[in-house]
């Protein structure tokens, strides 16, 4: 596949793209990078712990780069890249974005904002089927446990690095059903962050089920650089129980929800127009 810079120029981001975007985010999203040519570019993701991440990482307030690929163009032995910590089976779609934004917050600023959960709400993508900027999430809470019972307020910086599982529950706009996801913290270092959120109960479209418990998986790679920006790498995995479910969401939706969930995380307004994927 070519890749293709989608997007706005950055001065400094309805299945569940968080699923999280946190699936998803929380429903996941999707573009391509300049320069890669159809004979070059990989057959799957390349994440920051590999030598020559792919997608690759733009210039300074440039715009993501985005690569989707589907269960057909990564094949049934697919492997995901070693670090991801991932199983190797089939996905239905995979999603990976990399982006580079300025930003004065530190570590402990960029976690505040992940565990703002409630902001989730806010989250704005643009719409291929509807053409115009819908939420992402019409409801999004922190639970202390998973249990939509048990709602509480958004997670801490602190909370999040102590690395135990912290759960929320949001409401795609698409599926109208609330999914419980799981965020962890997965490895910290000064100027470096990794975290993974998991979908804990299905992804359902009124009673059918369309993603299965653990079947949307979203890994962030946060990195800090010299110059003060950061380095963001976000590579979603979505399995369906039918194939057939994918055909009601264009593959540009997806990009458009990534890069929502990009734009989220480097506290871009998420409805900045052009949208990456009209």
């Amino acid at each position: 596949m070519r890749a293709r810079a989608l997007g706005a120029k950055l001065p400094v981001g309805k299945v569940s793209a968080l699923a999280f975007a946190w699936t998803l985010a929380f429903l996941v999203t999707t573009a391509i990078a300049d320069g890669a040519s159809a004979t070059t570019a990989p057959a799957g993701p390349r994440t920051p712990c590999s030598a020559a991440p792919y997608p690759a990482f733009p210039a300074p307030n440039g715009s993501p780069n985005v690569e989707l690929w589907s269960g057909e163009e990564l094949g049934a032995n697919w492997t995901p890249p070693s670090c991801t910590g991932w199983e190797s089976s089939p996905a239905d779609l995979v999603v990976a974005l990399a982006g580079r934004f300025a930003s004065g917050s530190d570590a402990d600023g960029l976690l505040d904002r992940i565990g703002r959960i409630s902001g989730l709400s806010a989250v704005r993508y643009w719409s291929v089927t509807d053409k115009e900027w819908n939420p992402l999430f019409v409801r999004a809470i922190a639970l202390g446990t998973p249990d939509p019972a048990a709602v509480r307020g958004d997670f801490s910086a602190d909370e999040i690095r102590r690395g135990a599982a912290l759960y929320f529950l949001a409401t795609d706009n698409r599926l109208g059903n609330g999914t419980i996801t799981r965020l962890i913290l997965t490895a910290n270092g000064p100027g470096h962050i990794v975290l993974e959120t998991t979908n804990v109960s299905p992804l359902r479209w009124y009673w059918f089920v369309v993603t299965p418990a653990g079947g949307a998986r979203t890994l962030y790679f946060l990195d800090r650089q010299s110059d003060g920006s950061w380095q963001f790498y976000s590579l979603s995995r979505i399995s369906q129980v039918s194939s057939l479910f994918s055909r009601f969401v264009a593959r540009e939706s997806y990009v458009n929800r990534a890069v929502a969930m990009y734009r989220y995380m480097a506290d871009i307004p998420t409805d900045r127009d052009p949208p990456a994927a009209p």
